[in-house]
């Protein structure tokens, strides 16, 4: 078997350098075909602001592509941070340059999985947004062919549209039955390996089938932005289209041949088509070579984003436990007494917008999980008293806050996806900037709701996924103490996600608190905070503030 498995390996690559064999010989062909003269003239003509456009416009293309996929993850179960979908999306798409039928693409789900992300739920989400996509560009690019049959090209052509038509009305009768098999197509799918593949991409379809309307309207926005990027890449050359909606229709069209498995990612073979049609309509030859590598130029510069991504490791729970067993005793006492403005005006406000939700509250056993130094236990009891109990993973923090001999407090030392605390016997409970630091956050929520008594009270604060917080986030990286963040910050949530989290409770308030005052506390400067301040108030009211302060009754 093994000797069979490097036979198939060996098969494999040598398939692959055949395939970059044939790519380089068409791209030597194609410059061999044009004028060297003429090909460097149409260098010098570069408009370079119009070709920033065409780049500006194909990443736009790609965050909405971000957006999609992440949607369709949430949609699937697997929450993750834009941030991490980003690379991960962008590590794909470049490999996807270099690779046959743009299959590199399917790193993405490594690269996901890499962030606690199943390889399963990654390759589901991937496909299924694939397949509609590619069916919306086979459709526009119909379309298309029958625009351009009407305005450019010869009657002559009919016969090759027709072909055409009648290839995507296959193409699409196929989809419909893979998407909703009968007792008989099923039967015959699960004959091999491919088929039951197939079988699988048909059930991913149907699992996000309700999201259609989104991955249809992303796909069509992504479809204007593509061709305003060939539209700017056109005028880059100092020529313009016959119709602005040349362009449109073209790009879909042409850059279907990059799916031609005969070269990686159609090398060779998409640059060939867009000369051929370039040439029937008039534009000469090295001015449509030229077009054809800045659309694959300005490809791979977006792309070449995602190679960070390759450097990165796969998240290990135990590593992120590690990081906080390293972290000293004394952080959160240092902060929340900060000489550094911004520190102690986070820290303190949060504390007493907490203190606000349970100024009525007078629990027999309050419990602090991600208590840290004990400096927000010390001043819950100011208003709560009863018994407080404070839980951390780090060792450090513990024997600080024990150091401290609050009255009534103990402090142990816990993995908050196991609390260690009987179900029902705890009254309140506060977990403030912990659950986005959780690879399985509903195991903590969960572990919540069990030891919770009825009528019980639960504070939450997290960053605020609906809000500017990345922003926030790296200047606080860079400028604060906090320099890992952004890589321990994985799952943020929204205030509706919260609320559902938490549908079982008999009530659920929430408000969100900062927006811009955190970076105006970096001017160490009070009259300077109390303008942020102001600043905020508005945003806080619609739900903008970068921190989350979530209260649920049980």
């Amino acid at each position: 078997m093994p000797s069979i498995m490097k036979k198939n390996n060996l098969f494999k690559r040598l398939i692959f350098f055949i395939q970059i064999a044939i790519g380089i010989l068409l791209i030597f062909f194609i410059l061999f075909f044009i004028t060297a003269k003429s090909f460097v003239n149409s260098l010098y003509m570069i408009n370079l602001w119009f070709f920033f456009l065409a780049i500006s416009c194909y990443f736009l293309n790609n965050i909405l592509m971000i957006i999609r996929l992440k949607r369709v993850l949430a949609h699937l179960g697997q929450k993750l941070r834009f941030k991490f979908v980003f690379w991960a999306h962008m590590s794909g798409m470049i490999l996807s340059d270099f690779t046959p039928l743009r299959s590199g693409y399917f790193y993405t789900a490594h690269a996901l999985h890499k962030k606690g992300i199943p390889l399963e739920a990654g390759t589901a989400a991937i496909t299924s947004t694939y397949v509609y996509d590619l069916l919306f560009k086979i459709t526009v690019a119909t379309v298309g062919l029958v625009y351009l049959y009407i305005t450019i090209l010869s009657p002559a052509m009919i016969i090759s549209l027709v072909l055409a038509i009648v290839l995507v009305i296959v193409i699409l009768s196929a989809y419909f039955i893979v998407l909703y098999p009968s007792t008989t197509v099923k039967r015959f799918m699960e004959g091999g390996r491919i088929r039951q593949n197939v079988l699988k991409i048909g059930k991913s379809g149907r699992d996000i089938q309700h999201l259609f309307p989104f991955i249809l309207t992303i796909s069509f926005i992504g479809w204007i932005l593509r061709g305003l990027q060939w539209l700017f890449i056109g005028l880059s050359l100092h020529f313009v289209f016959s119709s602005f909606l040349d362009a449109f229709f073209l790009s879909p069209l042409l850059t279907l041949f990059s799916l031609i498995p005969l070269t990686p990612a159609g090398i060779g073979i998409q640059e060939s088509a867009i000369i051929g049609f370039f040439s029937l309509i008039g534009i000469p030859a090295a001015l449509s070579a030229l077009f054809a590598f800045l659309v694959r130029g300005s490809e791979i510069i977006v792309d070449s984003i995602g190679s960070k991504e390759f450097f990165s490791r796969i998240l290990h729970r135990e590593d992120l436990i590690s990081h906080y067993q390293t972290q000293e005793g004394d952080i959160d006492e240092k902060a929340f007494n900060s000489n550094i403005l911004v520190q102690r005006y986070f820290q303190q406000r949060k504390t007493n917008m907490i203190r606000k939700y349970l100024e009525n509250s007078k629990p027999d056993v309050l419990l602090d999980i991600g208590c840290g130094s004990g400096v927000q236990l010390r001043e819950l009891q100011q208003v709560t008293g009863g018994i407080s109990i404070g839980m951390d993973i780090n060792r450090n923090v513990l024997r600080y806050a024990r150091s401290r001999n609050l009255p009534n407090t103990e402090f142990i030392q816990a993995d908050v996806h196991h609390l260690p605390i009987k179900s029902s016997s705890v009254r309140v409970i506060v977990c403030a900037e912990i659950i986005e630091h959780l690879p399985e956050p509903q195991m903590m929520l969960d572990e919540i709701n069990r030891v919770l008594k009825p009528g019980g009270e639960v504070v939450i604060t997290t960053p605020n996924e609906c809000s500017i917080w990345g922003l926030y986030e790296f200047f606080w990286d860079v400028l604060g103490r906090g320099r890992d963040y952004g890589r321990t910050h994985l799952k943020f949530f929204t205030v509706r996600e919260l609320q559902y989290h938490f549908g079982n409770f008999s009530t659920c308030s929430s408000e969100t608190i900062f927006f811009l005052s955190p970076l105006f506390a970096l001017f160490n400067n009070m009259t300077i905070l109390d303008l942020g301040m102001r600043f905020d108030r508005f945003f806080e009211r619609h739900g903008l503030g970068v921190s989350i302060i979530f209260y649920a009754k049980k």
